[in-house]
């Protein structure tokens, strides 16, 4: 059975991963000393092949991370002048994730393919993936303290590093500071965030929500836009003291009953149901949160930094980026992506030597320069070329601040189709009546638990 075991003994012999990246220090971690084995500072040189080789590299995203790709290709094969390499792209993960899980059968994919966390456990279970920890670490990569320590973990399995995490882009609260203008909320009840004391609590969240939707009284302008999905959510049960799951490593039910899980889904809810706070469902299917935010008719919404090219291009936008709020216990998700060998392929060694390229200090930087994207590279999102101090979001800090608090996501092949009708059920409820809320809440989330055991085991047996 597939199951995602990084035990202490591989973390320490192969990853050299130490707990101080996930640690809850409020404030912004200065880049790691480079390790005696290797340097985040200098790429991993690749290994040089007599003869012409050929590479085949799947990516995916929206165009601003695909030029980020080809730039990030061009520099690799500069290095690597007798590679050949080609870069097929996908619209996003899923469609790349059901091409991958497809071919790696077959043995005609790409050599080098990028996946999310959730396609790891079907690309696990093909038994094609070629680990990548120990042809990592013969091309000088250095792991230890450099790499975030959540994104390793998301991509062991069966005691090895199956793929490379590449990008760990945690989510975060954007925030108009027109509507949300620091300067003038004097209420000492409020507290927002600075880089200083990055953490803030829900009802400063909803504080800052009622400001800027009373900005225009009755107008379009609403306060806050919060995705009622599971992944999103997971994060708000986490920062209650509760968990999404059973056993994150082998979870075999969701525990979304809980009193602490139900009470933070009611505050998100409650939130998220109110047409005067928030959009609603029916606003946001013709205008995204984004574009409602960018035109200046959402004073908050969260995202991550793939929507920063969007924002930065809305005339007279003024927005920063704050971390996620807390209901105690500040915790965050993060959309993760790692690049994934075939076995099969027929250069491995020119596979390996790209993967080592891409998440290196020269793939990283590149990835940084984008501006969409967040590295795994610790050292890279510490870089003014990452910050971009004279662009915004002004406080860029936060994206670093918000990765220190991530862990990794249920390890399932169920996930998917869990997270899919976990999310129908939690849209439905933002048409009850708020009175009734936190009864259906707990009557529908035991129903949905148990609903989920089902699908768990099923997946379970399969990965068998």
């Amino acid at each position: 059975m597939a199951l995602r075991m990084l035990v202490a003994a591989v973390t320490a012999a192969v990853l050299g991963v130490t707990a101080g990246c996930t640690s809850d220090d409020p404030g912004p971690a200065a880049p790691t000393t480079p390790s005696a084995t290797g340097s985040a500072t200098t790429s991993p040189i690749p290994s040089a092949s007599p003869e012409p080789v050929e590479l085949e590299v799947a990516v995916y995203g929206e165009a601003p991370k695909l030029r980020a790709y080809q730039r990030i290709a061009r520099a690799f094969t500069r290095q690597r002048p007798g590679v050949s390499l080609e870069l097929q792209t996908f619209p996003d993960a899923t469609t790349a994730a059901a091409a991958a899980v497809a071919e790696l059968p077959t043995g005609e994919g790409p050599d080098v393919f990028l996946a999310d966390q959730f396609a790891l456990p079907d690309l696990v279970a093909t038994g094609r993936l070629q680990p990548v920890d120990t042809m990592l670490e013969d091309r000088g990569l250095p792991f230890g303290d450099e790499y975030q320590r959540s994104g390793l973990e998301t991509f062991s399995a069966l005691n090895r590093l199956q793929c490379m995490p590449a990008e760990m882009s945690p989510i975060v609260v954007y925030v108009n500071t027109r509507l949300v203008p620091r300067r003038s909320i004097r209420d000492g009840d409020v507290g927002l965030p600075t880089v200083r004391q990055p953490t803030w609590g829900w009802l400063d969240f909803l504080a800052a929500a009622r400001i800027a939707a009373s900005s225009d009284l009755l107008g379009p302008v609403k306060g806050a836009a919060v995705p009622v999905d599971l992944d999103t959510l997971t994060a708000f049960v986490r920062s209650a003291g509760s968990e999404a799951v059973d056993d994150v490593l082998e979870p075999t039910s969701l525990t979304l009953a809980s009193d602490d899980a139900v009470a933070a889904l009611a505050s998100v809810l409650s939130v998220a149901g109110d047409p005067s706070l928030s959009p609603t469902a029916e606003e946001l299917r013709r205008r995204d949160a984004v574009a409602r935010f960018a035109s200046g008719e959402l004073g908050m919404f969260i995202g991550t930094r793939a929507d920063v090219a969007r924002l930065r291009a809305a005339e007279g936008l003024r927005f920063d980026v704050w971390p996620l709020p807390s209901f105690g216990r500040a915790r965050v998700v993060a959309e993760t992506n790692g690049f994934c060998i075939d076995s099969a392929s027929d250069a491995v060694d020119a596979a390996a030597d790209f993967v080592a390229f891409a998440v290196g200090s020269r793939g990283a930087g590149i990835a940084a320069r984008s501006g969409v994207m967040v590295p795994s590279l610790l050292a890279a999102i510490h870089q003014d070329s990452f910050l971009q101090r004279d662009e915004q979001p002004r406080s860029a800090e936060m994206y670093a601040v918000s990765l220190r608090r991530t862990d990794p996501m249920p390890y399932s092949a169920a996930w998917p189709e869990v997270s899919a009708i976990a999310d129908r059920v939690l849209r439905r409820l933002l048409d009850e009546p708020p009175a009734d809320l936190l009864t259906l809440l707990q009557e529908r989330m035991t129903r949905l638990d148990r609903r989920s055991e089902r699908l768990f085991a099923q997946a379970a047996t399969s990965e068998g």
